[in-house]
């Protein structure tokens, strides 16, 4: 049996805020992880210009990020359930339910943040040397740690790449070479610890 082109228009009408509601589920989750990994990536930027993440915004805001999603059951089966949802998200077959199609404006193209950052790096680079680090946004403050690696972003990102790689090498060999010692304690009585 057939389903009438009016009973599927009220279906499609009836199941469209429970298919938006989702959607939104979906992005804000996907947001947040976003959001999640810049923080961190900016954080150690910091570590490796040696600048306390915690004197600047980046801390405040990666303890926020982290709670905003440790409140949502976010596990990696959700976490892949959310990245195919948003693949296969097409805005086309909103048209299909609808008599007349509706009119999509043009997307908005903004600026491209590669160049804005390229631009607050060569600020950061020659005009300002010294500045208040407490005051500034994470994006400029990525763009304060680039500046200090390289005259453009890819340049600078390779090299803040390789620095932080060395960095995390760098805790690694100190944390093994803490290990050793921390099982040598183990086996002195309590009252030596």
């Amino acid at each position: 049996m057939a389903i009438r082109r009016t009973d599927r228009l009220r279906l499609a009408r009836l199941a469209g805020p429970r298919l938006r509601d989702a959607r939104d589920a979906v992005e804000e989750r996907a947001r947040l992880r976003h959001r999640l990994c810049f923080f961190r990536r900016v954080t150690l930027l910091l570590a490796v210009a040696e600048v306390d993440p915690e004197r600047t915004c980046i801390a405040r805001r990666l303890h926020e990020a982290e709670a905003a999603l440790a409140a949502i059951p976010d596990t990696p089966e959700l976490a892949n359930a959310d990245e195919a949802y948003l693949a296969r998200l097409d805005t086309r077959s909103i048209d299909d339910w609808q008599t007349t199609p509706r009119y999509r404006p043009p997307r908005r193209v903004e600026g491209p943040v590669k160049s804005a950052i390229e631009r607050l790096m060569t600020r950061y680079r020659t005009d300002l040397t010294d500045i208040d680090l407490a005051t500034h946004s994470p994006v400029e403050l990525f763009a304060w740690c680039l500046s200090r690696h390289g005259e453009s972003y890819d340049e600078a990102a390779a090299a803040a790449a390789k620095a932080a790689e060395n960095l995390l090498l760098q805790f690694d060999a100190e944390r093994d070479k803490a290990a050793p010692a921390a099982a040598e304690r183990v086996d002195l009585p309590e009252h030596n610890q």
